[in-house]
């Protein structure tokens, strides 16, 4: 579910480039200088102090190389999860340095406290950026899950992957065996009864040209229906997929074609339908084709006299509904039909449920629902509060940096600068966010 991205998402690629940069720069920095700012004083070893500064040094480099490697990775969710590893990597860097600080050195000196603020900052952007890149949390515990190699996606990929092919290819060939039966149970009735109208307005011509003219005219009817048939059927053949309007246009066609082979009354009804962006890939030839099948039931047993379609949405769902008052089928026939299973699998292929509810003698109803990709993204007010919260935070922010300068309490000073930088990014995120999405409201 490409579920629509949100507008303050955040390209982990962007966030691996940045993390690249700042590391070499870091890096460098304390090979070349960082004895003259991280004062190290081992006894018995007057220059191990600068030795374990370049070694810190080396490492971030590393670090950033490694950054580096990352950013050529392609698939989007190997880089989110390797970025929660890096964050939690981060995590027992700064518990070790803490640790090491207030054991070892003096929690109130310059470069402690640097030092400390700084990884801090890192883990804490880390954390933020891996737990919200698509710009929204994922629910529950599923990043954490991912990430610590409780989830089994890529083989339930895998079999998916081999489920649908094998639906594939059962529906392909459905759909051959579904048009040999379209037309023959139209289109060459159709001409049949062209051929016979042709015959019989070619003997009544000389003697009887009314019956001539009468059946001229059902010569004229049949071929409008068989050409309606005939636009049907190359509707269902063609690959380009289907869009609002196209799927409504389609649907028509199929009414209007269930109408000319049967007789029935047939009703189409639309109602407010959601842009194409905030449904899942594929969900209108879904649609579609879950129609098709229910019309082409209705055409081929139902015998009904009145069909009833209906198009709709509700806040949270596309919704389709094909109801008749035909001779309807036991709830539950026995193996449930090809031509069900193909709806059911291409419902839940784009998230959707198909329910089919009949009775003999009663009628049938089926009705189709697919989920709209709805997120918070979708809603500015999202980002009007999320600028709030940035905002208030940052003014008690500032109002706790006032405080702790005149506390001196080396804790609250380390604190400052990555919860400082952590409601700075919210805000940033936030901001951008809220104009992008006015922008794309205007632009529409």
């Amino acid at each position: 579910m490409n579920a629509q991205i949100a507008s303050d998402a955040i390209d982990t690629r962007t966030v691996f480039r940045i993390y690249r940069i700042a590391a070499w720069l870091t890096g460098a920095l304390l090979f070349a200088w960082g004895p003259l700012f991280f004062r190290l004083d081992l006894v018995g070893y007057p220059y191990a102090g600068g030795f374990v500064v370049r070694v810190v040094g080396a490492i971030v480099i590393a670090a950033g190389c490694f950054a580096h490697a990352v950013t050529m990775v392609d698939d989007p969710e190997v880089r989110r999860r390797v970025l929660g590893w890096w964050a939690q990597g981060h995590v027992h860097v700064s518990l070790l340095v803490a640790l090491q600080i207030l054991a070892v050195l003096s929690p109130t000196g310059p470069g402690s406290q640097i030092a400390l603020a700084a990884v801090l900052t890192v883990t804490i952007l880390l954390l933020h950026v891996w737990w919200t890149a698509d710009g929204l949390p994922q629910g529950g515990l599923r990043p954490l899950r991912s990430v610590l190699g409780m989830s089994r996606e890529p083989s339930v990929q895998r079999l998916r992957s081999a489920y649908e092919e094998q639906i594939r290819a059962a529906a392909s060939q459905e759909e051959r065996n579904r048009l040999a039966r379209d037309l023959h149970d139209s289109v060459k009735q159709q001409i049949f009864a062209i051929h016979t109208a042709a015959a019989t307005a070619q003997a009544r011509l000389a003697a009887d040209q009314a019956g001539a003219s009468e059946a001229i005219e059902q010569v004229r009817s049949s071929a409008r229906e068989a050409m309606t048939e005939m636009e049907v059927m190359l509707d269902q053949l063609r690959a380009a997929p289907l869009e609002n309007a196209g799927l409504v246009e389609a649907l028509k066609k199929q009414c209007e074609a269930l109408r000319f082979r049967t007789g029935a009354e047939v009703r189409f009804a639309l109602g407010e339908l959601p842009p194409s962006e905030n449904l899942p890939p594929g969900a209108h030839d879904a649609v579609f084709r879950v129609a098709q099948e229910a019309l082409a039931n209705v055409g081929r047993h139902a015998r009904a006299a009145h069909v009833s379609v209906t198009l709709d949405s509700t806040p949270h769902s596309l919704q389709l509904r094909v109801d008749d008052d035909g001779t309807g089928f036991p709830a539950e026939p026995a193996g449930g039909g090809m031509g069900l299973g193909n709806m059911r699998a291409r419902a839940e292929a784009v998230g959707g449920t198909l329910a089919v509810t009949s009775q003999p003698g009663q009628g049938t109803l089926v009705r189709m629902s697919i989920p709209r990709v709805i997120t918070a993204g979708d809603d500015i007010g999202y980002y009007r509060r999320g600028m709030l919260f940035g905002g208030v935070g940052l003014l008690f922010w500032v109002a706790f940096v006032v405080w702790s300068a005149r506390e001196q309490s080396p804790v609250t000073l380390i604190l400052n600068v990555p919860i400082g930088l952590f409601l700075a990014v919210v805000l940033a995120r936030k901001t951008a966010g809220y104009l992008r999405l006015r922008r794309q409201r205007k632009v529409r």
